[in-house]
């Protein structure tokens, strides 16, 4: 439900930002159900693991650390200051963890649990607190999730090279599904996607034309026999082989998949939307060597933090947001790690307007009841 709750206090180490945009995703939903292994700390909670807002307070330890470490930016720490940051160009972030609750107008976040996107070029929106220079809003706040997930996927899983190797996916409408498919495009990797059949014959071709204009190679139906025929066969033999499945389905969609890898090929899981087991063919696995495995972004995104935080000579001095994605140094652990990487990467790619994740824009009051429904905003 919505609701007037009051702002905590803000910290030395805080931040309070102006909320412009948040996605509801599957795990938003398994988080409301109980059934998602992050938690909230306390009840009552506040929903929404991702977004994207403009930074209108910074606690007092944030803005002397920016202030020294940003001179010639800070003019004395007065860029940093509330009436410069309400007045002079507006700084944004996005999550670069879980666990926010970005479904609100306002938030006091911890400044290690934010990432700050690229100043002089901001997001466009119709909303208020964005600016009407760039028209990649909904993309932008959903890089946290979905576009690191379907990143690393292809990054750590399988050798894809153009002309040598194929994706295959299901649920590909999906905003991960579609992130996947844009980045293969971008890399010139082959994707096949298989689609849930639809109501009509006129639906189900409308979402396999847009899949094939995001990037994808072939579509077949997601019914365990469309890629299994002749012409699908003959369509898949001119194809480099499937070294990479990805399943955010489970059960027979899971298999499906599985069955069109290729030696050595591996199945990896990032979601179970059909809340049925993962699978594998038998004779994939016996005979083709085929591996199943999993993939959890929050996982990845908290053993590479604690990479980084053992690379950092601990000082006193330094407080531990510094560490982390708000505005680091260029030669701190963050910046010189994976997750920087990924990050500046994909924003990269959404500014270039190379992932597009078109999306159903409402207000709080409409997305409580959309919430209920389970569908994606």
């Amino acid at each position: 439900r919505l609701r007037e709750v009051p702002l905590p206090p803000l910290g030395p180490d805080d931040v309070l930002v102006e909320m412009i945009a948040s996605p509801v995703n599957p795990a938003d939903l398994n988080m409301i159900e109980g059934t998602y292994p992050i938690r909230p700390g306390a009840f009552p909670a506040i929903g929404g693991n991702e977004g994207l807002g403009r930074v209108m307070r910074i606690g007092e330890r944030v803005r002397e650390s920016l202030a020294t470490r940003y001179p010639m930016e800070s003019n004395n720490g007065d860029a940093f200051s509330p009436d410069a940051l309400a007045k002079g160009a507006p700084l944004h972030v996005v999550t670069a963890e879980p666990g926010c609750g970005t479904w609100r107008t306002h938030a006091v976040v911890p400044a290690s649990k934010l990432r700050t996107l690229q100043r002089g070029t901001e997001p466009a929106s119709v909303l208020p607190g964005a600016n009407a220079h760039e028209p990649y809003l909904e993309e932008l706040a959903q890089m946290s999730v979905n576009v690191q997930t379907a990143w690393r996927m292809l990054n750590d899983f399988a050798t894809l090279t153009p002309t040598q190797a194929t994706v295959v996916l299901n649920a590909p409408t999906s905003a991960v599904g579609r992130a996947a498919i844009q980045l293969c495009k971008h890399r010139g990797v082959d994707v096949v996607a298989l689609l849930r059949p639809r109501p009509t014959h006129e639906a189900f071709a409308a979402d396999a034309n847009r899949l094939i204009e995001l990037g994808a190679s072939h579509v077949f139906a997601d019914d365990g026999a469309a890629h299994r025929s002749v012409e699908a066969r003959a369509q898949l033999a001119n194809l480099p082989p499937v070294r990479l499945a990805l399943n955010g389905v489970g059960g027979a969609s899971c298999v499906n998949v599985s069955s069109m890898l290729a030696k050595d090929g591996v199945v990896v899981t990032y979601g179970g939307m059909s809340k049925q087991p993962v699978g594998v063919p038998t004779g994939s696995a016996i005979f083709k060597n085929v591996s199943a495995r999993g993939f959890w972004l929050t996982r990845w995104l908290e053993d590479r933090r604690m990479e980084e935080e053992t690379a950092v000579n601990t000082d006193p001095g330094v407080r531990p947001w510094a560490h982390g994605a708000f505005m680091a140094p260029p030669d701190s652990a963050y910046a010189r790690g994976e997750r920087a990487a990924m990050g500046n990467e994909c924003e990269r790619l959404i500014r270039a307007g190379a992932l597009n994740l078109p999306t159903r824009r409402v207000g709080l009051e409409e997305a409580c009841e959309v919430i209920g429904e389970g569908a994606s905003v």
